[in-house]
């Protein structure tokens, strides 16, 4: 076994909630022989080296190649089933960048000469199906059963608050009323991932990782709960922007908005994704409250939109505040305690545009007929509640969604006006990614 090598890239930041998926699909159909156990998007093999070949001109030939590429961001949406190499395969789809296609061509194309790939699919690179696999080795009828009841969840999305943290220990409640065997349902995931290191698996252990962002081979640190991985963290929060280092230029008179920091809440860096390690939640603190005030002046006119504190570990909402630039008008969240001072709703018109902001977008007035501005869903559902959805006229300013830095709302209209005027109803997912569709 440990003559058989695996390209492939780790999931990092979403890590956490795909296995939590995973582990709810193998319970409810006895699965737990057929999982996968480290999810992850295969680039190369299996493969065995040629005689005369070495490891490390397996890695030399890697690193070639991985040196010419940046971090590789790519979105996890939805269901697919296949047939594999040795029964059906269930699966998340991974909807691939020009970057992924590219890297992973130009892996097929070196390595090829010097291994022997166990994987048909290898010679035919810009045919690949990228994928982080859930279950695989499965009878095709057993298959087909399982696949057809986790599909029928995506009618369900609307009904059901995933935001609540015991939504993830699978004792949640619908807001419809459904039967039990509806509550049984598995809720499929929408999340956004970079790639950050090329994993080179020899047999069940990891030989070594090249990081896109060092551009080298890291020797050790391989956890997700090492010194390694959180410097990792850092060098790719700063590179993306999610991490402010300076004063951001901003417009005069603009308004500013940003919902959902949850400071202090350690789990939040799990249930939805965030770029910090799970035990370091005073360093996610500082990154939020620095970007904060590198964008916001004392004089700065901002709508917090709920949702600034929560858990037992957190500082008090009185220290939190005295810490954040900015005239500020706080919207009530459903976490928020009372010395705040929040408000349920506000309206506001903007470059003739009206908008209504408040925290959950389920508590919209009947009547209002202009956009929300809303945050509680956090990145939990980016179909329904992406950053701008144009047919529905919300904007979802959650923290995850707007990469951890309050949003102008001159870039909000601007955003608003330059679609509409295009006719280009198709929402955009997350800020930080205006490029992105959904598909």
């Amino acid at each position: 076994m440990d003559e058989i090598f695996l390209i492939e890239i780790r999931l990092g930041t979403t890590k956490w909630r795909i296995n939590e998926t995973i582990s709810a699909i193998a319970k409810k159909f006895r699965l737990e022989t057929f999982v996968e156990k480290h999810p992850h998007v295969t680039l190369f093999g299996p493969l065995s080296l040629n005689e005369g070949i070495s490891p490390d001109q397996l890695l030399d030939t890697i690193g070639q190649v991985a040196s010419r590429y940046e971090p590789i961001p790519f979105m996890i949406d939805g269901w697919e089933r296949r047939k594999g190499m040795h029964g059906s395969v269930i699966a998340f789809l991974v909807r691939p960048p020009d970057a992924l296609k590219s890297l992973t061509t130009a892996i097929a194309e070196v390595l090829t000469p010097i291994t022997c790939s166990y994987n048909v699919w290898d010679v035919y690179p810009g045919k690949k199906w990228f994928h982080v696999t859930i279950a695989n080795r499965l009878d095709p009828d057993d298959a087909e059963e399982i696949f057809s009841v986790i599909k029928k969840s995506d009618d369900m999305l609307p009904y059901i608050d995933r935001t609540r943290p015991d939504f993830f220990s699978g004792s949640v409640k619908l807001k419809k009323k459904t039967s039990m065997k509806s509550r049984q349902i598995i809720w499929p995931v929408t999340l956004d991932e970079t790639g950050l290191r090329i994993t080179v698996m020899q047999g069940e252990k990891i030989l070594k990782e090249y990081s896109l962002l060092e551009k080298c081979w890291i020797p050790k640190g391989y956890s997700h709960t090492s010194q390694s991985w959180q410097n990792s963290l850092s060098l790719f929060r700063k590179k993306t922007g999610f991490e402010l280092t300076s004063m951001k230029q901003t417009r005069e008179g603009d308004i500013f908005l940003i919902s959902d920091l949850h400071l202090g809440h350690a789990n939040i860096i799990r249930y939805c994704s965030r770029p910090f390690l799970f035990s370091d939640v005073a360093e996610m603190d500082r990154v939020l409250i620095d970007n904060w005030n590198y964008v916001i002046l004392p004089e700065s006119r901002v709508f917090y939109l709920g949702d600034l504190r929560y858990g037992k570990h957190a500082l008090g909402t009185e220290k939190y505040r005295k810490k954040l630039n900015g005239n500020i008008t706080f919207i009530r969240g459903n976490h928020d305690d009372a010395e705040l001072g929040a408000v349920p709703l506000s309206i506001l018109d903007f470059m003739g545009l009206r908008f209504l902001l408040v925290h959950d977008p389920a508590d919209i007035p009947p009547d209002f007929n202009g956009w929300t501005i809303h945050g509680h869903h956090h990145n939990n559902d980016l179909r329904h509640f992406p950053f701008i959805n144009f047919v529905d006229r919300r904007i979802n300013v959650s923290a995850e969604v707007i990469g951890y830095v309050p949003v102008g709302l001159y870039e909000i209209c601007t955003l608003i006006k330059s679609h509409l005027s295009g006719g280009n109803p198709s929402p955009i997912p997350l800020r930080y990614r205006l490029c992105t569709r959904s598909g």
